[in-house]
């Protein structure tokens, strides 16, 4: 805890102080393979760190071509190894940890979830970024974006390819619009995107859920008779992988032993839940007044997070 806020605290003095001035660069062409044009983003920090031998400065990269989205740092020199364990800060979403692919040479790391955190740095002027490599020490870089919104916007046929979302806000705009503008139109999605995350991070040690992506999907049954369409967000699995509970985006779908059928409850029709039950036989979540689904060998304040993480979908599907 007490190294979480010091962290914290270093990075607000650093932010603070850092030049107020971005230094975007921006290339745009025409991949002839892929018969689609692309643009790369790229910004160096503020700052510079010294991490094996010269002082370097880092970058941040965003590219997209429609149909990937990457949004990658480069330390300027060997990072890590396979996957590199980073923190990052960005004002009104505070600091979060996670775990980044590094590229083979292991200078660069890519984000897990490039459309969040690009959604986040629209609506915000800073970001402070580290890493934590296995044999030396932390490395932090710190960015100034304010001028991110323009360039997107300038490109938003690009981006709006890869994301509806961007094609249904900039749609009205006929000039770049302001970042509070941004946060409320982003708000919903960010937030959805952010308690999801939490809810992963909570999990993760859990080895009976399987976040998206589900390497089995094809065996659930559930896709037999349910006709999902909407995307699969994490899977519960209680028996033989075809049986469990499977949290999609827009609705639960649970399949149990000795039933045809499986039960499909959406989250707009969520009212009430309800957690029952011990740590001996397990928890129930209970919707509506009726018996949903059960979790076994999970403690009560994971349950409790499930129960909350379906209020919430809910109280977003029906203020959508």
């Amino acid at each position: 805890m007490y190294h979480r806020l010091s962290i914290i605290l270093l990075i607000f003095i650093n932010i603070a102080l850092c030049d107020n001035h971005s230094d975007w660069k921006v290339d745009t062409g025409y991949d002839i393979d892929k018969d689609k044009r692309y643009i790369l983003l790229s910004n160096s920090s503020t700052n510079e760190e010294r991490i094996t031998s010269e002082r370097v400065v880092g970058e941040l990269r965003i590219y997209c071509d429609g149909s990937i989205l990457n949004l990658m740092i480069d330390w300027g020199e060997y990072a890590n190894e396979s996957i590199g364990n980073v923190y990052y800060y960005i004002y009104d979403y505070g600091l979060w940890e996670e775990n980044w692919r590094m590229s083979k040479n292991g200078d660069i790391s890519y984000s897990e979830d490039p459309l969040l955190l690009l959604a986040q740095l629209m609506t915000n002027d800073s970001l402070a970024i580290g890493i934590r490599p296995k044999y030396s020490n932390e490395i932090r870089f710190y960015f100034n974006n304010s001028d991110l919104v323009d360039i997107i916007y300038d490109n938003k046929e690009i981006f709006s390819e890869y994301s509806d979302m961007f094609k249904q806000f900039f749609i009205a705009y006929e000039t770049p619009p302001e970042k509070q503008e941004l946060k409320n139109a982003f708000d919903g999605y960010i937030s959805k995107q952010m308690d999801l995350r939490e809810l992963k991070i909570s999990l993760s040690k859990k080895d009976r859920f399987v976040f998206s992506p589900i390497w089995f999907e094809s065996k659930l049954d559930h896709f037999q008779h349910s006709g999902i369409s909407d995307e699969n967000i994490f899977y519960f699995n209680k028996w033989l992988k075809k049986k469990g509970t499977l949290f999609t985006s827009a609705k639960i779908i649970v399949t149990k032993m000795f039933k045809k059928e499986p039960m499909v409850i959406a989250y707009k029709d969520v009212e009430k839940v309800e957690v029952k039950g011990n740590k001996i036989i397990g928890y129930r979540i209970h919707v509506n007044d009726k018996y949903l689904t059960h979790f076994s060998k999970i403690e009560k304040n994971k349950v409790i997070e499930l129960k909350n993480f379906i209020l919430n979908r809910s109280l977003d599907e029906k203020n959508s």
